[in-house]
């Protein structure tokens, strides 16, 4: 990436029209996003997450646009993440403003979404996971397909699941929410609908169809038009593992009581691949993650706008791409691949809970806006 795009501002998009990797059309009445970084699999950079924000923003007050049709160009991903390498590099080099300004330009963009007051429909084919999975939970006709698979992995590289995430896996039941965030565990569409995370499931194979017809439709056609496509979703493969769910994962205890759980279960199970995929995901994730997610929950129980969830993650991740955990977790994912991270601390009955409460503390913080 480019140096010079390390300080890439809403300012620097308006007079450099859009990223090269997110194209914008209106159609009849219909505003048409298209994520298109295919060699990425859509991974939001800082280009990516500022033009989002500036058309969703222009748009919200444009009468010609009626409705928001939001996808990608690749049938394998809708939007794979942020690109966190890119944040990574500009740590590295010291350079604070460049990571600062990705995840404000990605939480503004959320918001974005959240605030603008017409339908946006998003059609969520294969992955959709971090900031991908924050684009389409902000909008509001979530469209996925028998191919998608959802995942907040943050925990994975040292960070934590963001862009609003403690609303939108808030609304799961507490032990699914914690089973999701902590271990970045992978859902298909049917569970998703189960969870309230997806409006209606339709066939990969119809989506160019879908996409179509929504551009060219009324906005008071929408419903009826994901209504013709809209197929069964089949049975929540989850719902086979609840008793496990609940047992590891509900009540008062620490995330630690929860890996413990998990370990004797399997123990008493030890052909169950859920468990052996549990406990094998508390044993790679980071830990002070782990607990920053678990705490994150609580915070942010009697959240209901968009704006005050995206505002604690943007002071959240301020400072926490400043721990060690972020650069060495992105490294052992994604940089060198050899996934074997070295937390610190290592364990989960480690973390320090007055430095995780500190991590919370927003004084002397930048609102997000």
């Amino acid at each position: 990436m480019p140096q010079d795009n390390n300080h890439i501002t809403s300012y620097d998009i308006k007079h450099n029209n859009v990223s090269s990797h997110v194209h914008h059309d209106v159609v009849g009445v219909s505003g048409v996003v298209t994520l298109d970084r295919p060699h990425a699999l859509n991974a939001l950079n800082a280009e990516m997450v500022w033009s989002l924000h500036e058309i969703f923003t222009r748009w919200k007050n444009d009468p010609a646009v009626g409705h928001v049709v939001l996808s990608s160009s690749i049938s394998r991903a809708f939007c794979a993440g942020g690109d966190v390498r890119q944040v990574r590099d500009s740590i590295l080099v010291g350079d604070s403003h460049a990571a600062e300004q990705f995840f404000k330009g990605e939480y503004l963009a959320d918001l974005a979404i959240a605030e603008f007051g017409k339908p946006v429909i998003v059609l969520c084919d294969g992955l959709v996971m971090g900031g991908g999975a924050g684009l389409a939970q902000h909008s509001s006709h979530i469209i996925m397909t028998d191919t998608t698979k959802f995942a907040m992995p943050e925990c994975r590289i040292g960070l934590f699941p963001d862009v609003g995430a403690s609303l939108f896996l808030g609304r799961c039941p507490v032990p699914v929410a914690r089973l999701l965030g902590m271990t970045g565990f992978i859902i298909d569409g049917a569970n998703c609908i189960m969870l309230g995370l997806a409006s209606a499931i339709v066939k990969s194979q119809d989506i160019a169809a879908l996409k179509q017809s929504l551009m060219r439709c009324e906005t008071d056609e929408i419903d009826k038009i994901i209504a013709s496509y809209q197929t069964d979703p089949g049975l929540p493969g989850l719902n086979q593992h609840m008793t496990s769910i609940n047992y590891i994962f509900g009540g008062e205890g620490a995330p630690e009581d929860m890996q413990k759980r998990a370990q004797d279960l399997l123990h008493l199970k030890p052909n169950d691949a859920f468990l052996k995929k549990t406990v094998t995901a508390f044993a790679e994730v980071c830990p002070f993650s782990v607990k920053l997610f678990w705490r994150l929950l609580q915070v942010a129980d009697s959240f209901t706008a968009a704006y005050s969830a995206l505002s604690l993650d943007y002071h959240l991740a301020l400072r926490m791409i400043w721990r060690p955990d972020f650069v060495e977790g992105v490294r052992a994912l994604l940089v060198d691949k050899d996934r074997s991270p070295k937390w610190s601390p290592n364990q989960l009955d480690l973390v320090d809970n007055g430095l995780l409460e500190e991590i919370f503390n927003e004084e002397e913080l930048l609102p997000l806006r």
